[in-house]
């Protein structure tokens, strides 16, 4: 079998792409040229002087761009980079207009028009995912012919070609994660709008929903008939549940759904055997994306110090094709509060951030570890900079989860060797700030460190018994017992700095009843509240007891 391709071709992209979200305006050199790579357009590109040290990606989507500042970067293209370095193709949501046409034709460059609803995470992802089939679903010479673990794209066209129909294959919420090619031009309303939305329409997912065929498709192995829908002008559709065992014993686990609209002609006769044979492969494919993450995660994982964190900076540095040496920074999320978001919540988070990190910087890397997103921004010299991006990403992030965040910026970064270091440090301060109230939403270790590092020192005491003091069990076990509020007078007594006339006001007792109070607390402690080594103690004591969650005020 000959070796497959590891790119493809800009006329298999557009096919697979298919109208509804991207037509070809342009291609000055034909569609004939390999496309392998995609990136985000960084803002910094259309000021910078265009003369790169190696190629640049094979397409750019040029996100919140405007049409004069398109137009000028395609003139820097043309006039200061060389052929065999600039893009291939340039995907925009202008792409009509006379004046980019004209200024991408002079540069080369192919340009694709991107449907005004298409949302950008989304043509990143699908592009992403059709250039990775590209290498992996069809051997040279056997076009069709499907390899044992291919992509869902690649699994969508087979059963496409198989049974004569159009198919899209979305996850057990009924998010599109793949779909066939239509040269039919056979697609009906609800084919069109869940591949430009990702999604299916509500309506119609709750006609699915009402008429029980969710709850067949989950329920059982069998392939369901879909009837056609004349309030959705859909066509007929067949359709089969995504079902992984999981461990022996265990009740399946709902994957997703492959969808087969009828196209121009009828389904072909054997198409329930495809569909169940389809619905096998991308149950191993499904169900291996989610428990076992890419090499590429792994890689980035491991640069933030995850997995041992024993890494090759220069390999990582060339497959991600950014700089292992250079001042860079690290930034980290995390929510507000104690309670921990929907796993949902933050992937989507997760995905919105990565977005728009790429729009900012173009070689950027994220990841999510532990539920918490990170972004490296590799030789990146201006803090201050990120400092305002993260301020801006977080209104963003918030705008979408309902739920207030909080982000960290480590120290400068001296390369990629320290971007685990750096994490730590991020850690450190979201640990010690997320959580609490009236704080900044962006800050660093610089400003933060007396929250950091006396919340640190209250776990240490936390956490080892031999730190904890006897004494003050016996004064709670005092209080408990008698309801003498021993403790509550000591702490006002210590906030207030000694000064008994302030402390008794907010407690509303005479300052008599106050010196009384720590006297017996003294007796009952075996401390003298006049010493500064004793008051220090008592205060880390009980500041550690409110860490705990005991505070039995």
């Amino acid at each position: 079998m000959a070796a497959v391709r590891s790119s493809i071709l800009l006329s298999e992209l557009l096919s697979a792409l298919t109208d509804t979200v991207a037509d070809l305006v342009d291609a000055p050199a034909g569609t004939s040229i390999g496309i392998g790579s995609v990136a985000f357009m960084d803002i910094g590109d259309l000021t910078a002087d265009i003369s790169p040290a190696r190629a640049l990606p094979h397409v750019f989507l040029q996100v919140s761009v405007s049409v004069e500042d398109a137009v000028r970067w395609l003139e820097l293209l043309a006039d200061g980079c060389p052929a065999e370095l600039r893009p291939r193709a340039v995907f925009i949501k202008d792409a009509e207009l006379p004046r980019v046409r004209a200024a991408a034709r002079a540069a080369g460059v192919a340009l694709v028009n991107v449907n005004p609803q298409a949302r950008w995470e989304m043509v990143h992802a699908l592009i992403n995912r059709i250039i990775g089939a590209g290498g992996g679903t069809y051997p040279t010479g056997a076009p069709g012919a499907m390899m044992p673990d291919t992509d869902l794209f690649g699994l969508a066209q087979t059963v496409a070609e198989s049974t004569g129909g159009l198919v899209t294959i979305e996850d057990e919420q009924s998010r599109v994660l793949a779909y066939s090619a239509d040269s039919t031009d056979a697609a009906d309303t609800v084919r069109r709008l869940s591949v430009l939305g990702r999604q299916g329409p509500p309506g119609y997912l709750r006609w699915l929903q009402r008429t029980r065929v969710f709850e067949r498709l989950h329920g059982s192995p069998d392939v369901v008939a879909v009837p056609a829908n004349s309030e959705w002008e859909t066509r007929s559709r067949l359709a089969i549940g995504i079902r992984a065992s999981g461990r022996t014993g265990d009740r399946p686990v709902a994957l997703g759904t492959i969808w087969v609209q009828q196209a121009n002609g009828v389904l072909r006769a054997d198409c329930a055997d495809v569909l169940r044979g389809a619905a096998a492969i991308a149950a191993r494919v499904l169900w291996r994306a989610r428990h076992a993450p890419s090499t590429d995660t792994l890689l980035i994982q491991r640069l933030f110090g995850e997995h041992g964190g024993d890494i090759d900076i220069p390999y990582v540095a060339a497959t991600f094709g950014i700089a292992a040496e250079g001042s860079g920074a690290v930034v980290g999320f995390g929510c507000a509060g104690r309670a921990r978001p929907a796993d949902a919540a933050i992937r989507r988070a997760a995905v919105t951030l990565r977005l728009h990190a790429s729009s900012f910087r173009q070689d950027c890397i994220t990841t999510l570890i532990d539920g918490r997103p990170y972004v490296l921004f590799p030789e990146h010299h201006s803090i201050d900079s990120v400092e305002s991006w993260t301020r801006q990403i977080i209104l963003r992030l918030e705008e979408q989860s309902g739920s207030p965040l909080r982000a960290a910026i480590s120290a400068p970064v001296a390369g990629l060797a320290d971007v685990a270091r750096a994490r730590a440090e991020v850690d450190r301060v979201l640990d010690r700030t997320a959580a609490l109230p009236h704080t900044e939403p962006v800050t660093t270790l610089a400003r933060s460190r007396t929250t950091v590092l006396l919340g640190e020192i209250l776990t240490l005491i936390t956490d080892n018994q031999h730190l904890r003091d006897p004494r003050l069990d016996t004064l709670i076990a005092y209080d408990t017992r008698y309801s003498a509020e021993l403790r509550d007078s000591v702490e006002r007594y210590l906030h207030h700095h000694g000064d008994v006339r302030t402390a008794a006001r907010t407690l509303r007792i005479h300052p008599n009843t106050l010196r009384y109070r720590l006297r017996r607390a003294e007796h009952i402690l075996h401390m003298n509240l006049d010493d500064a080594a004793d008051r220090l103690l008592l205060e880390l004591q009980l500041a550690a007891d409110r860490e705990n969650g005991s505070d039995r005020r």
